[in-house]
């Protein structure tokens, strides 16, 4: 693969995985907004939360009523809240329902105002306090009359006296009416969701991972294509021998193949030749081992291929020794 095509291959795998992380994100965070906590074995939990639960005499205050259940055990048509919160007066209600697969989670919302002589504080403070509510609810499959009841507490309610409120200026803010409620905090919020931001980190550390790869590759040395073989050489020629040098070669051989046929043919080379040199005598000693009865010994070619050599050795002095006085009689 090119250079150029593995850089194209990793860019569009890299937006292909970021872009399937951005919708693994929305598709999870629209789905963490659905999902309710299923309730516990019973199928059915209730809350009760007072927002504020610190106010002034004549405050205007929202209680709230959380009911979460399992609509295979609890028939969803059947479930009542009971709740009696005189004297305080009712301004309005909302009734709001969610649903998460087979969990159903309802609220009913009570705006409430007293203005009454209960709800004003003997002194600086009095605590408030409200019978606990109840939720009923009927079992499938049971009988009509045949009704279940949950008992929620709801949490105690502080009013202060607006004539001590100018009491608590000047005083230091441990002397203050107003405490934190841990019970009743609003819900966690996140300026960015949790999930999309994971997410994102992930999509990110994809792309700086996709980009120290690419850097990586540019950046690693390239080997040189290795050269192609070129032709061998032509092996060196071995120097030929004339027909008179290989039947010596034969004369000196130790092993006698083909019945020392080879030998006595170098034998009848051997002595044409010395016939043409005009020595009779060797080329007479040659053709009696040639024709000779037995084997010719190795000991007898050996001798006569030296005894042939030597004068073939002063042959070639005699005729360079020709060829010098020749080239200086010319000169």
């Amino acid at each position: 693969m090119s250079r150029g095509a593995y850089l194209k291959t990793a860019g569009l795998a890299s937006v292909a995985i970021v872009t399937a992380l951005v919708i693994v994100a929305i598709a999870w965070d629209r789905g963490a907004e659905s999902v309710l906590r299923r309730p516990g074995t019973s199928g059915i939990e209730a809350s009760a939360t007072l927002a504020p639960r610190i106010i002034f005499f004549g405050d205007r205050m929202q209680a709230r009523f959380d009911v979460t259940l399992d609509r295979t055990r609890v028939e969803l048509d059947s479930v009542r809240l009971a709740v009696e919160l005189s004297p305080w007066e009712i301004l309005e209600t909302r009734r709001e329902r969610r649903d998460s697969g087979t969990t159903t989670h309802l609220r009913w919302i009570f705006d409430l105002q007293c203005l009454t002589g209960p709800c004003v504080p003997a002194g600086a403070t009095a605590p408030l306090e409200f019978s606990p509510a109840r939720v009923t609810y009927k079992i499938p499959g049971s009988l009509a009359i045949a009704r279940e009841s949950l008992e929620v507490e709801i949490p105690l309610l502080v009013v202060y006296s607006r004539f001590s409120a100018a009491g608590f200026e000047g005083l230091d803010e441990a002397a203050s009416p107003w405490r934190m409620d841990a019970l009743t905090l609003p819900d966690v919020s996140y300026r960015a969701s949790p999930n999309v931001v994971v997410i994102g980190l992930l999509a990110g550390s994809v792309l700086l991972l996709g980009a120290a790869g690419v850097l990586v590759y540019l950046a690693w040395p390239r080997r040189a294509p290795a050269a192609a073989p070129g032709p061998e050489p032509d092996p060196e020629p071995l120097p030929s021998l004339t027909p008179l040098e290989q039947a010596l070669v034969l004369l000196e051989e130790t092993v006698r193949a083909d019945g020392a046929g080879d030998q006595r043919r170098a034998l009848e080379l051997v002595a044409e030749h010395l016939d043409e040199w005009g020595d009779a005598d060797l080329a007479g000693s040659a053709r009696i081992l040639a024709w000779s009865a037995g084997v010719p010994r190795v000991e007898q070619t050996t001798s006569l291929a030296a005894r042939v050599r030597t004068e073939l050795d002063e042959a070639l002095v005699e005729a360079a020794a020709s060829a010098t006085n020749g080239a200086n009689h010319v000169d």
